[in-house]
């Protein structure tokens, strides 16, 4: 059974965690729905925004770490945030598979050194299109993917040692891959169910009422979870995700 450090960098409350669960369950779901057998994955959580991080001299019992999204941005000054950049390079170094998930993806951008900044067109919600702008990860027929997003912030360059897989229209820097790295800006453990729930939660306070009104239109339809979840475990069984 894989082992995976969770590095979790916010809660997603109790109305929104009601639906589904907490970040733990939904990623421990996403990556246990990529196996046809069900094999379940231990998630092992650590609150990074708390300041509860793995020792980094036991990261290479983990067979994998994974970085949660969060509302908090990567450039803003939180005291937990310089050990969560210095567990990530850590990692990183020592060639743990590396899972970064929206503010996760942006918190490993910014640890390899790349610049993360609010997007000036506003917030990406609900379902995009994402296109692979180079061939498509292994197991994928189609030449993009569709997939549930909730960020404002994005990724501006991309860092040494990572490939850019992953655009959109409203979002260049959707996805890295690397030898031992692989993030995606949205999310893919959200449902249509967790996401109505956040996109209502969030009225009023983070979201307009018109926002929120187009963002529930794009939750129908299907969505590309499972092979983004083949993905994260071919990176997990140290596997080539795109040849």
């Amino acid at each position: 059974m894989p082992r995976i450090a969770m590095l979790l960098c916010d809660d997603l409350g109790s109305r929104i965690a009601a639906v589904e669960g907490e970040y733990t369950d939904l990623y421990g779901a996403l990556l246990t729905s990529a196996q046809p057998e069900g094999e379940p994955v231990e998630m092992v959580p650590f609150r990074a925004h708390d300041g509860q991080l793995p020792a980094t001299g036991d990261l290479r019992s983990f067979d994998g770490v994974m970085i949660s999204g969060s509302k908090a941005g990567v450039y803003e000054d939180h005291a937990w945030l310089p050990g969560l950049f210095d567990t990530v390079r850590a990692g990183i170094d020592a060639q743990v598979p590396t899972i970064g998930v929206c503010f996760g993806h942006q918190v490993v951008a910014a640890a390899l050194g790349a610049e993360v900044a609010p997007f000036a067109g506003g917030w990406n919600l609900a379902g995009i299109d994402y296109r692979f702008v180079e061939p498509a990860p292994v197991g994928v027929d189609s030449t993009e993917v569709r997939l549930i997003a909730f960020h404002r912030d994005q990724v501006r360059d991309v860092p040494e040692g990572t490939r850019h897989y992953l655009t959109a229209d409203r979002c260049e820097i959707a996805g890295l891959v690397g030898e031992s790295v692989l993030t995606v800006q949205p999310h893919p453990e959200f449902s249509p169910a967790v996401a109505d729930a956040i996109l209502r939660s969030g009225l009023g306070r983070r979201f307009g009422e018109a926002e929120v009104r187009e963002a529930l239109e794009r939750l129908s339809g299907d969505f590309h979870t499972i092979e983004t979840a083949n993905w994260m475990r071919a990176l997990l069984d140290r596997q080539p995700i795109i040849t």
